[in-house]
C-alpha cells in the first residue's frame, strides 16, 4: 500500500499529471461557460442556428490554417527538439512568424474578395458577407495568436496556455450572451470572430513576459533549412484541413441538404458536446505530448511514454464518455432546449467513436512528433474520404443515426491500423 502511494505521489509531480490537472481546470471553467452560452444560443436559434455556427467555425478554422502555412505543429515540435540550442531556436521562430503573415495576407485577400461565395457556399446565403469581411481584415490577429500558442507550448509554458485558455472561455460567454441577444444569429456568428481577435492581445501579453521573449528572437533572417522543416508540416496541416474540417463541413452540408438544417443541428449538437468534454484530453495531447514525444530519441523511452498516456488519458476518456451517456438527458436539457430532445439517440455511438479516437490518437501523435509526412498524408486521406464514404452510407439505412454509426467505425478502423504500423516501429528492431 506504501509504494503504491509513493507512485501515486510521485506521478503526481510528472508534468502529465500538472498539465491535465490545469487543462482540467480550464475544462471546467469551459464547460461552464459553454453550458450558458449553449443554451442561449439554443434558445435564441435552435438546432438551424446551431447548424450554421458550425459552418462557420469549419470556415474559420480553414482560413485560419491556410493563412499559417500549418506551420504551429513544426514551431513546436522544433522549439522542444532545438532545447538549449539558441542559434536554431531564433531561425524556426523568425522563419515561421515571416512566413505565416506573408501567407496570412494572401488568405485574407481571398477571402474578402470571394465573400459573396463563401456566403453562399458555406452559409447557404449571402446576406452574412459583411462577416467575410471583417473576418479577412482580422485574420492576422487569428494567426497570431495561433503561432505564438505554439511558441509557448513549445518552451513547455502550458499554464500560460491554461490561462489563455480560461481568459478566452470567459470573453466567449460574455460576447456570446450580448451579441445573440442583440443581433441573433449574425450577432453569434459576429462573437465567433470577435472572441479570437480579442483573447489574441491577451496570448501577445503572457508571450511578451515570458523571459525566453526577445524581439531579436523573431527578427532573423528567413533560412531555407527552417523553411525546409517547418514546411513537412505545410502538408500534414493542409490534409487535416481536408481530413477533419472539411469532411466535417462536407457531412454538415450533406445533412442540411438530404435531411434539413434541425437534423443538421442536432448532429452538430451532440459534436459540440464530445468537443466539450474531450477538450481537456485532447488540449493534454497538444500541450503536453507533441513536444514531449519530439524531444525523446530512445525508443524504449518513447515505449514507457506511450504506455503512460493509456494507463491515464483512456481511461480518463472511458469515465468520461461513459458519465456523458449516463447524464445525456440531463446535459441535453441544460446545454440546449426541448427542440434537441431527439438528440439523445445520437449519443451512443457519438461517445464510443470518442473512446476510438482517443486509444488511436495516442499513437498518431507520434507522425507528428517524428515528422512521419507520407504515413500521416496518406492515412489522413484516406480515413477522412472514408467517413465521408461512410456517413453516404449508412444514412441511406440509418438516416441521421447513421452519421454517429458511421464516426465510431472509422475511428475503429483507424485504431486497428496504427495499433499495426506501430507495433513495428516501437518493439520492432
Amino acid at each position: 500500500m506504501k509504494k503504491f502511494i509513493n507512485r501515486l505521489i510521485q506521478f503526481s509531480k510528472g508534468d502529465l499529471f500538472q498539465t491535465s490537472l490545469w487543462n482540467g481546470i480550464a475544462t471546467i471553467i469551459r464547460m461552464g461557460t459553454g453550458l450558458v452560452s449553449n443554451k442561449v444560443v439554443a434558445v435564441y436559434l435552435g438546432p438551424s442556428g446551431i447548424a450554421l455556427l458550425g459552418q462557420f467555425n469549419n470556415f474559420i478554422g480553414m482560413a485560419t490554417q491556410f493563412a499559417t502555412g500549418g506551420f504551429n505543429v513544426g514551431v513546436t515540435k522544433y522549439l522542444a527538439e532545438y532545447r538549449g540550442e539558441e542559434e536554431k531556436q531564433k531561425e524556426i521562430l523568425s522563419t515561421g512568424l515571416k512566413t505565416t503573415l506573408l501567407t496570412t495576407l494572401i488568405v485574407a485577400f481571398v477571402v474578402f474578395v470571394g465573400a459573396d461565395y463563401f456566403g453562399n457556399s458555406i452559409l447557404q446565403t449571402d446576406k452574412y458577407k459583411s462577416l467575410f469581411y471583417i473576418f479577412a481584415v482580422t485574420l492576422v490577429l487569428f494567426t497570431l495568436n495561433g503561432f505564438f500558442i505554439s511558441v509557448l507550448n513549445g518552451y513547455k509554458e502550458f499554464k500560460k496556455i491554461v490561462y489563455v485558455n480560461i481568459i478566452s472561455s470567459l470573453v466567449g460567454l460574455a460576447i456570446a450572451i450580448i451579441l445573440v441577444i442583440a443581433y441573433g444569429i449574425w450577432g453569434a456568428l459576429l462573437g465567433l470572430i470577435l472572441s479570437t481577435t480579442l483573447i489574441s492581445f491577451v496570448t501577445f501579453g503572457f508571450v511578451y513576459s515570458s523571459n525566453w521573449f526577445n524581439v531579436k528572437n523573431f527578427t532573423s533572417k528567413i533560412t531555407w533549412e527552417s523553411l525546409r522543416k517547418l514546411s513537412k508540416f505545410t502538408a500534414m496541416s493542409f490534409t487535416s484541413i481536408f481530413a477533419v474540417t472539411y469532411i466535417q463541413l462536407a457531412v454538415r452540408t450533406y445533412i442540411i441538404h438530404n435531411l434539413s438544417m434541425q437534423e443538421a443541428g442536432l448532429w452538430q449538437g451532440v459534436v459540440k458536446i464530445s468537443d466539450i468534454y474531450l477538450s481537456i484530453i485532447t488540449t493534454t495531447l497538444g500541450y503536453y505530448y507533441l513536444p514531449r514525444l519530439s524531444e525523446i530519441k530512445d525508443k524504449i523511452e518513447l515505449r514507457k511514454e506511450i504506455f503512460k498516456g493509456y494507463k491515464f488519458l483512456l481511461p480518463v476518456t472511458v469515465l468520461s464518455a461513459l458519465m456523458v451517456y449516463l447524464l445525456r438527458g440531463f446535459i441535453v436539457s441544460i446545454l440546449f432546449s426541448a427542440e434537441f430532445k431527439e438528440m439523445e439517440g445520437l449519443f451512443f455511438f457519438q461517445l464510443l467513436g470518442d473512446v476510438f479516437k482517443i486509444a488511436s490518437w495516442l499513437l498518431a501523435y507520434l507522425m507528428l512528433a517524428k515528422s512521419l509526412t507520407k504515413i500521416f498524408i496518406t492515412t489522413e486521406l484516406v480515413f477522412g474520404v472514408g467517413y465521408f464514404g461512410l456517413v453516404y452510407l449508412f444514412m441511406k439505412f440509418w438516416g441521421l443515426q447513421g452519421t454517429v454509426i458511421a464516426y465510431s467505425f472509422n475511428y475503429f478502423l483507424y485504431l486497428v491500423l496504427f495499433i499495426i504500423f506501430f507495433r513495428k516501429m516501437l518493439f520492432g528492431k
